[in-house]
């Protein structure tokens, strides 16, 4: 259990008092009127729900030797679990993410440097790195799959979330959301919301990536014949950083992406786009993920903008380096929301479970961090400042509400001057 407050720069400011609520919403508030609104949402939301963590693959592998994750030939399996052991470190832990990097790198030395990988000593064939990409693939779209299934009733903090960050003028540019993860939670929240948003496909029965969409917008036509027309409210950007389950890869001229809510054949696991991988080399396989990065990079990259990191641990360095870029910016500003900090022992070397740690000792006020969480009996997450559960629903601004409040102060206001107290 972590106490809730935030960090302002440096300095600390408790949440256990009526004042110090206040100054924060109204300072959320302040935030997501700036004029670029970026959310990013990471595996923390997703994990109250049942998500499983993908930062240590040896905590996995009695899952994937069990139906329904292992691969259906035996030869295979076993292929897939003896590299798996030869690949996992003696120390430290191995990512399911950068896993499957390695896998991407040892094909790709083999198809366009007809060379093959050694580890250890031992060589590494792309045929057995490809059965253990399927079977990673394979136990990742049935673990989002069981996921996706989650009740209507438990989206609503999600739902809430979405919700605070649509109330935003509509004289602003639209508000973007980013995730990093792989299932539809957040899809549905949308579609539960009735929200239309942009998430780069076009088509009905057959939707395919076309990102030019990001660039369009939804208007209606006005009550006048003047040619006038008005901007439809509650719509957003979506980009899916790391790719989803329901994204398949067409092997067309044009390398067409495309969804699907079918569960792939044993052969076509390979094919769900799942996680971008920098050394998977040919433009294929480049894209759509070096242009959803573009996207991300412009968002945040723009005069006037705050991003809000939700659920985000920030171990993705290649999603480090481009907010640390827009740091420069003198007009950017930065929200954590993180259930805790993690700070380093003595004499303990950094890593990745202390780079929230490294940007609050940064001091600037640009970075605003919001920690607070309340634990179960089984260590989950089921509230605090820092968690999505009160974070969405307790501190993130509803502004129709801070709205109405403010008008009846205001008509209070002149109705009862201060030097005419109401009798």
């Amino acid at each position: 259990m972590s106490a809730n407050e935030y960090y302002l720069g440096a300095q600390a400011f408790p949440l256990d008092k009526e004042e110090e609520k206040a100054r924060l919403i109204q300072r959320l508030r302040q935030y997501l009127e700036l004029r670029n609104l970026t959310l990013l949402i990471g595996n923390g939301c997703s994990i109250p729900l049942g998500s499983s963590r993908i930062d240590d693959v040896s905590n996995l592998l009695p899952e994937f030797d069990t139906a329904p994750y292992r691969l259906n030939d035996d030869g295979l399996q076993t292929r897939a679990l003896t590299l798996l052991a030869q690949l996992l470190p003696d120390k430290g832990v191995l990512g399911v993410e950068p896993l499957l990097t390695v896998l991407a790198n040892v094909q790709a030395n083999e198809m366009i440097l007809q060379k093959t990988t050694a580890f250890q000593g031992m060589e590494v064939s792309a045929t057995d790195a490809q059965c253990l990409e399927h079977l990673v693939k394979k136990w990742l779209f049935h673990k989002c799959k069981a996921l996706n299934a989650t009740p209507d009733e438990s989206l609503k903090f999600h739902e809430e979330l979405l919700r605070r960050v649509l109330l935003r003028s509509t004289n602003l540019p639209r508000a973007k959301v980013f995730t990093i993860n792989y299932d539809l939670l957040l899809e549905r929240a949308l579609d539960n919301l009735g929200v239309l948003y942009f998430d780069g496909f076009l088509g009905t029965i057959n939707r395919t990536l076309r990102t030019e969409c990001y660039h369009y917008d939804l208007y209606y036509p006005g009550e006048t014949t003047e040619g006038r027309v008005s901007r439809v409210d509650r719509v957003l950007h979506f980009y899916k950083l790391h790719g989803s389950i329901n994204w398949r890869r067409r092997f067309t001229a044009a390398g067409d992406v495309v969804i699907s809510h079918t569960i792939p054949e044993e052969n076509e696991y390979g094919d769900v786009m799942i996680y971008p991988s920098p050394l998977k080399l040919t433009e294929m396989n480049g894209y759509p993920y070096a242009e959803m990065f573009r996207h991300f990079s412009a968002s945040i990259h723009q005069p006037q903008s705050v991003l809000l990191t939700v659920g985000y641990k920030f171990q993705d360095n290649h999603i480090n380096r481009l907010i640390y870029q827009a740091l420069s910016i003198p007009s950017f500003v930065l929200i954590i929301v993180t259930p805790q900090i993690v700070s380093p022992n003595a004499g303990e070397s950094l890593d990745a479970r202390h780079e929230v740690w490294r940007l609050r000792q940064i001091g600037s006020k640009r970075i605003v961090i919001i920690v607070g969480a309340e634990k179960d009996s089984k260590g989950n997450y089921t509230g605090g400042a820092g968690t999505i559960q009160d974070f969405s629903t307790k501190w993130l601004p509803d502004i129709t509400e801070l709205n109405v409040e403010a008008n009846a102060r205001e008509e209070v206001r002149k109705a009862f001057p201060l030097d005419q107290p109401p009798a």
